[in-house]
């Protein structure tokens, strides 16, 4: 898929690449121009880091917690619960 295509990436942080998720793809998807990025945690609880792209690097505009409902606007509206996001 064409970057220029993409709107939205959202990283799962996994235990085994947790540097990689956090710090070098978040590069990556900054260099290609992808205006938002979401980042979901599961340690301790599942969390949601939403960010978009200023001047070249994302900054954090909301932060999702478990057992709360967080309405996110862009890329598009949705409301979400970090919590129904983890395998149950």
């Amino acid at each position: 898929m064409d970057a220029d295509a993409v709107q939205l990436v959202v990283e799962l942080v996994s235990p085994g690449n947790k540097t990689m998720d956090r710090e070098f793809k978040p590069l990556l998807y900054a260099e290609a121009s992808i205006p938002h990025f979401w980042r979901l945690e599961f340690d301790p609880a599942p969390r949601l880091i939403v960010s978009e792209l200023h001047a070249g690097r994302y900054v954090e505009t909301a932060t999702a917690l478990a057992g709360a409902t967080t309405r996110i606007n862009a890329p598009f509206p949705v409301d979400i619960d970090p919590a129904g996001l983890t395998r149950q």
